[in-house]
């Protein structure tokens, strides 16, 4: 991890950086924040495929990512690895346990790109989280929005096999991250099937048949999927979940 400072400065030039939507979002979450607490923040840039939390340990950061994306890994049944959630900017990692008054992180967490996070203690954010409750009912929002979607997600996932489980994740991840109505996603296979629960020959044939049926288009390594081609897949799985 590369740390790259942490003063008010920053933090205020790294918020007007963002995208709309992010920025946005930032800009209401730090809204009423005092200065000591923008003071306190340091800017961390993560590498792909980095381990920030893991399961278990001890709560003493929080993390706010800003850029890039994270998923959240379950090692439990079997040992078999099995991201049960990938998560966008913005959203905080670390804010679920306090609110639960929770000792220990709930879940491992990875990252899936590069990313750029705000850090700080604990500490730090839940004394300032006990006073502020603007910031408070937004996070308290997002986290019952997260178990929400998490819930349905599992409940889908439990009805749907293959290639569809393929299609819903493609279908998710072109809402988080198209941009220009174009989503380019430069995954491997194990990060597919660790996202689906499938296994890496289903996802080939998956993929494969997606391409053959033009749901998606490759680029080398990359998959390319045009806004047609969401509202294809979009208009193919409906009557399935909506059975």
């Amino acid at each position: 991890m590369e740390r790259v400072g942490s003063n008010i400065d920053k933090v205020v030039a790294l918020k007007n950086n963002l995208k709309n939507k992010e920025k946005e979002y930032l800009s209401r979450y730090l809204a009423n924040a005092p200065m000591w607490i923008l003071d306190s923040f340091q800017i961390v840039n993560m590498k792909k495929n980095t381990v920030f939390i893991k399961e278990n340990t001890a709560v003493d950061t929080i993390y706010i990512l800003v850029e890039g994306i994270v998923k959240g890994m379950d090692y439990r049944i079997f040992g078999i690895a099995y991201d049960f959630m990938w998560f966008y900017p913005v959203k905080v990692f670390g804010s679920m346990e306090i609110l639960l008054e929770l000792e220990k992180y709930m879940t491992t967490l990875i990252t899936v790109t590069p990313c750029k996070m705000m850090v700080i203690s604990k500490s730090k954010f839940e004394e300032w989280m006990r006073k502020d409750i603007h910031t408070l009912l937004l996070e308290t929002k997002s986290m019952g929005t997260y178990l929400l979607e998490q819930a349905r997600k599992e409940r889908v996932f439990l009805f749907v096999q293959g290639i569809d489980r393929v299609i819903l994740l493609f279908i998710q991840l072109y809402e988080q991250i198209a941009e220009n109505k174009k989503c380019i996603l430069n995954l491997t296979r194990q990060n597919i099937a660790d996202s689906s629960g499938l296994s890496i020959k289903t996802i080939n044939r998956a993929v494969k048949k997606m391409e053959q049926d033009a749901y998606i288009s490759r680029a080398g390594n990359k998959i390319i999927i045009e806004e047609n081609q969401y509202l294809r897949m979009k208009a193919y799985i409906s009557p399935i979940v909506e059975q």
